[in-house]
């Protein structure tokens, strides 16, 4: 696998773009200073023009009174289909804004919130300041394709693209 690195001014927001571009669930860990720390799945709505990753949360759930008191969380994606693996650490911030709920509201919500005027409803930004990938640029069967030819012969040359993704303003 090949090792690339990315910074937020060198293609980094375009990398995760793409690298996100067939993922919508994640598992959102958060309290990440206590063993074990605790992890929900998430649906990811929207990747901004800023980087700014966009999900809904209840406000009464406990993910989302874990981040009122550490901001801090860890997402993790692991797309089998797209033989994709993906960690990204970031900041989470609260956000009450009818207009961005409104811009970000689908049916399928339903299932969790009474309408887009349920008082539980929040939403989620996270500001990632990094993220560590593994991509293998190919589907599951060619990659297996590869991985046998890697144990066989030793050439591992065909086998992806990993790397670490600074998205920090330096």
């Amino acid at each position: 696998m090949k090792n690339k690195d990315y910074s937020k001014d060198n293609d980094g927001l375009r990398k995760m773009r793409e690298l996100l571009e067939n993922t919508k669930v994640f598992m959102m860990a958060t309290n990440l200073g206590k063993v074990p720390f605790s992890i929900c799945p998430m649906t990811l709505q929207e990747m901004d023009e800023q980087g700014d990753l966009w999900f809904f949360a209840p406000r009464n759930s406990d993910h989302f009174k874990e981040i009122e008191k550490d901001n801090r969380v860890q997402l993790i994606i692991s797309n089998e289909n797209e033989q994709q693996y993906i960690s990204i650490y970031g900041n989470a911030t609260h956000i009450i804004d009818k207009q961005k709920l409104n811009q970000l509201w689908n049916p399928m919500l339903r299932a969790w919130f009474n309408g887009m005027d349920d008082p539980n409803i929040a939403l989620l930004n996270v500001n990632m300041e990094s993220a560590y990938y593994w991509d293998s640029f190919e589907n599951k069967l060619v990659s297996l394709y590869h991985l046998a030819k890697a144990v066989t012969t030793g050439d591992r040359t065909e086998m992806g693209e990993k790397g670490h993704v600074d998205l920090q303003n330096h």
